[in-house]
């Protein structure tokens, strides 16, 4: 008994000097290389496809992806540009149709979709640049509706009730 638990404590002590602290990734491809910036090393993974990033980090115009092994991508500023597109909707709710005017000058083609809250498009057509429109909702049933007025660059979203 007692050569039965010495064997199991040598082997089980060997198992322990059997295992070590390793830096590596599963990918199909990639590489490891240590960067020294002043007196400072750092270790820098990447793999291709991996899609592991915890999240990223934005901070005025500078976006970074963070994570265990970062793919490769290029961090450039981000050009930030007025996208959004002033307009105002009535009556809502509404019963059959609903007006949307615009408080800028629509130049493009105006696209209008309308989604229900699953996510079906239950609407969509597209109209010549005009000031105000008038859209004929009346074959929707009553609900809830989102609605995404789109020209050009720039949008407009808007919750809408039917009743």
């Amino acid at each position: 008994m007692r050569l039965l638990f010495i064997s199991i404590m040598l082997l089980g002590s060997l198992s322990l000097e059997a295992q070590e602290i390793m830096r590596s990734s599963m990918g199909a491809s990639g590489a490891s290389e240590t960067v020294t910036i002043g007196e400072d090393a750092y270790i820098v993974h990447q793999t291709v496809g991996q899609q592991s990033a915890i999240g990223t980090y934005t901070n005025e115009n500078i976006t970074t992806r963070q994570g265990f092994i970062q793919p490769p991508i290029k961090i450039s500023r981000i050009i930030v540009e007025d996208s959004n597109l002033n307009a105002a909707v009535y009556p809502n709710p509404f019963e059959s149709t609903i007006n949307i005017l615009f408080s800028e000058e629509m130049k493009e083609n105006i696209s209008i979709v309308v989604y229900d809250l699953l996510g079906r498009i239950v609407h969509n057509t597209t109209v010549k640049a005009s000031q105000e429109l008038q859209v004929d909702l009346d074959s929707l049933l009553d609900s809830e509706y989102i609605l995404l007025v789109t020209s050009g660059n720039k949008q407009f979203k808007a919750n809408l009730l039917k009743n």
